[in-house]
């Protein structure tokens, strides 16, 4: 009797992950698949709609429920994209079969779109499977150029893996209990194999088997979901920037890269305006031991930012300054309003009913200031009205707002922090509407008018970054800068 071999199983070390920044044209695609295949460890990948491609769909679903239904003429711009790139990145028979896998994919996205078009109607769950169309497509591109380079790849579409959401929703969020036990197959046919898994990013799927959306951006989130579920040791997300940044470049052209980050901190710096990492990526691994890296598509090669579990503390303390300029501060006001027992509560409660984000609360005896997003506040304001609670006499909107955060380990627990940004915007005659501190370890948060918010930012980052970098490299080494970090 012959023995059999058993199946070789591997892990999967890495999950690396593509924006729609990184997959804009055939070299850049082309570019993706070799960074795949020289990576020495297995991995996994997970993919955004080619750059624009949402914007698109969007456009075709609002055209099919506009008066003059004409969607086709997107539609077609989107097919004809991607079988360009096909025959451009592609030998004759993958491009064949590239061809018919599209076809299956515009086929449907024309009978959705005309269904609705049709009956004038729709719901959250057809434009999600609307929506959800660019990444199948980019997915199915991406293996099929990786197969180019000699070696095997599968597309998994992240609504049959077990990808379960919690609601119907464009903001849904996955069931991680439910995910878990759904995606062991996954996982291990992943192990026992030797091809590239090419995941969908952007969506899952209800439990009844409707796409659900994950959020503008979601790929992110989709990734670490993902990463959770291979039991991998890092992501790696790559982008047209290298990482976070000491501000918005855009802003301070001063700004520098960030070599290491805490979870926490990257998730205050993503929450209040860096749009480097979707917020909601540390919830499925926060209780995993997986490394976050960020890296330039660019430059795969050179490290960029790394993010990692523990607390990281540097020299200078604040690391970072971000930014929101949609910013509205709703005032409750009304004698005792701050310390009534369950009025907070049942505020945020009725807020959340109608997935209305509270940014952050700013107390007092007599007022209750709301941060929320700018295009939030009035709705927020009716829903309250109708509360119809004796304690609250007053009701006023606050706008032209914008939210600093500034970040970095030990920021609340250091003195003199505070008292040096108060002293800064003085010196630049910038009035401070709201400050907090303490709601987060590793923030401090300001309110300013939008007029100052630029000026702002620049004089932070001026006296606390470039200055004192100026000082240390004329006092010690001319070749030395940034930061020395201490884990």
């Amino acid at each position: 009797m012959v023995k059999q071999k058993s199946k070789t199983v591997e892990k999967v070390k890495s999950v690396l992950k593509f924006g729609g920044s990184c997959l804009k044209d055939s070299s850049s695609i082309l570019k993706a698949a070799l960074i795949i295949k020289n990576r020495k460890e297995k991995v996994a990948v997970v993919v955004s709609a080619l750059q624009g491609i949402t914007d698109l769909l969007l456009d075709a679903y609002y055209k099919s429920l506009s008066q003059n239904k004409n969607y086709r003429g997107t539609l077609d711009y989107i097919r004809q994209k991607h079988l360009v790139l096909a025959s451009e990145l592609l030998s004759l028979q993958r491009f064949g079969k590239a061809t018919e896998i599209f076809s299956g994919i515009f086929d449907n996205l024309d009978r959705l779109l005309q269904g609705i078009s049709l009956v004038g109607e729709t719901s959250p769950g057809l434009k999600a499977r609307v929506l959800s169309s660019g990444e199948r497509l980019s997915a199915f591109l991406l293996a099929l150029v990786f197969e180019e380079t000699g070696r095997k790849a599968r597309v998994y579409e992240s609504d049959r893996i077990g990808l379960v959401v919690d609601r119907q929703s464009e903001e849904a969020e996955v069931n991680l209990q439910k995910f878990d036990k759904n995606f062991l197959w996954v996982r291990q046919e992943i192990e026992a194999g030797s091809f590239l898994p090419v995941f969908t990013g952007y969506f899952g799927c209800t439990e009844d088997g409707q796409v659900a959306l994950l959020g503008r951006n979601g790929s992110d989130y989709s990734a670490a979901v993902l990463a959770r579920g291979l039991q991998a040791e890092t992501l790696i997300t790559f982008k047209d920037v290298a990482g976070f940044l000491t501000a918005d470049p855009s802003i301070v052209a001063q700004a520098a890269l960030i070599p290491v980050l805490s979870r926490t901190e990257s998730a205050e710096l993503s929450y209040f305006g860096a749009k480097i990492l979707h917020p909601k990526v540390w919830e499925p691994i926060s209780d995993r031991k997986i490394t976050v890296e960020i890296r330039n598509y660019e430059q795969p090669e050179i490290s960029g930012t790394t993010i990692t579990r523990n607390p990281v503390r540097c020299k200078n303390i604040i690391k970072s300054f971000s930014i929101n300029r949609d910013i509205s501060v709703l005032r409750i006001e009304g004698p005792g309003v701050g310390y009534k027992p369950g009025i907070i509560g049942q505020i945020g409660s009725r807020l959340s009913e109608k997935e209305i984000n509270i940014l952050t609360v700013l107390t007092s005896q007599t007022c209750i200031n709301l941060i929320l997003n700018q295009t939030a506040a009035e709705q927020a304001r009716e829903i309250i009205i109708k509360l119809k609670e004796p304690a609250i006499r007053k009701l006023t909107i606050e706008n032209d707002l914008a939210l600093i955060a500034c970040v970095g380990t030990g920021v609340r627990e250091t003195p003199g922090i505070a008292d040096r940004i108060f002293s800064i915007l003085a010196r630049n005659k910038i009035n401070l509407e709201f400050f907090s501190s303490g709601a987060s370890e590793v923030a401090i948060y300001l309110i300013v008018k939008n007029k100052d918010a630029l000026e702002t930012i620049r004089a932070l980052h001026r006296e606390h970054f470039q200055k004192k970098t100026a000082d240390e490299r004329a006092e010690s080494n001319p070749h030395s800068s940034g930061d020395t970090f201490v884990t």
